[in-house]
C-alpha cells in the first residue's frame, strides 16, 4: 500500500496558544452540540466528541456502513474495480494466456467527498486505495468466456480537522439551528483542549467479471 500524507496541514500545532475563557465556552458547546448530534447523525457525534476528547489516537471508522449510506462513492469505487478487471483480462488475452494469470493490485488515494449528513459531519472529504491481486481465467469446458476475480482491500484514510475556512449550520429538530465555525474548532486544536486525529478504514472486497 502506498504512503497516504494528509491533503491539508490542519489547524497548526497542537498547544501552541495558551487556552482562553472563550475556548473552554466554545469547547463546552461544541460537546453539548456532539451529543445532540449522536441520534441522527452518530458517526458525527462520535468523531467530534473523540476530537474533543484530546488523546489524538487513531480511530477506526465504519468502512462498510460507508459505504452502504453513500451510493455515489460506491459507484466511484465499482467502476475503478471494474476498470481494473478489465485492463488485466486485456492483458492476458493480449498475451496468449493459456492458464489463469495473476496481476498485483495498487491504486493511489484518489479523494472524494461524503454526501450524507452524517458522513460528511463525520469525515467530509478523504482518501481511498485498493491493493490485492486479480486473477484472469480463459475460457474452459464451464465457462466459455474470459473472466476474472479481484480480492482487494479497500483503505480509506482521513486526517479529521478544521482548516478554519468555513462554518457549518447543524439542523437539528427544534427552532434552533446552532452554527459551528472551523475556526473555533481548529482554535480548540491550537489552544489545546482537542485534537486532531486520524480516520481510517477497511474493508475486504470481491470482485468478479466481466
Amino acid at each position: 500500500m502506498p504512503e497516504w500524507h494528509p491533503v491539508d496541514a490542519g489547524a497548526g500545532d497542537w498547544g501552541s496558544e495558551d487556552p482562553t475563557l472563550g475556548d473552554q465556552a466554545n469547547h463546552e458547546a461544541a460537546t453539548q452540540m456532539a451529543s445532540l448530534m449522536s441520534v441522527l447523525w452518530p458517526d458525527a457525534s462520535e468523531n467530534l466528541l473523540h476530537f474533543l476528547g484530546n488523546s489524538g489516537a487513531d480511530k477506526e471508522m465504519d468502512l462498510e456502513a460507508f459505504l452502504a449510506d453513500e451510493p455515489d462513492i460506491r459507484s466511484q469505487i465499482e467502476t475503478r474495480e471494474r476498470d481494473i478487471g478489465q485492463l488485466a483480462l486485456e492483458r492476458a488475452q493480449q498475451s496468449g494466456a493459456d492458464g489463469p494469470v495473476t496481476f498485483p493490485v495498487q491504486t493511489g488515494w484518489p479523494g472524494t467527498t461524503a454526501s450524507s449528513d452524517n458522513w460528511y459531519y463525520a469525515t467530509g472529504s478523504g482518501n481511498y486505495s485498493m491493493n490485492g491481486q486479480v486473477t484472469v481465467y480463459p475460457p474452459d469446458a464451464t465457462n466459455p468466456e474470459w473472466r476474472y476475480e479481484m480480492n482487494t482491500t479497500l483503505n480509506y484514510r482521513d486526517q479529521y480537522n478544521w482548516d478554519g475556512s468555513k462554518s457549518t449550520t447543524i439542523d437539528l429538530p427544534g427552532p434552533v439551528d446552532p452554527t459551528i465555525s472551523d475556526e473555533q474548532l481548529a482554535e480548540l486544536h491550537r489552544a489545546g483542549l482537542a485534537k486532531e486525529f486520524l480516520l481510517h478504514g477497511t474493508s475486504e472486497r470481491r470482485t468478479t467479471g466481466p
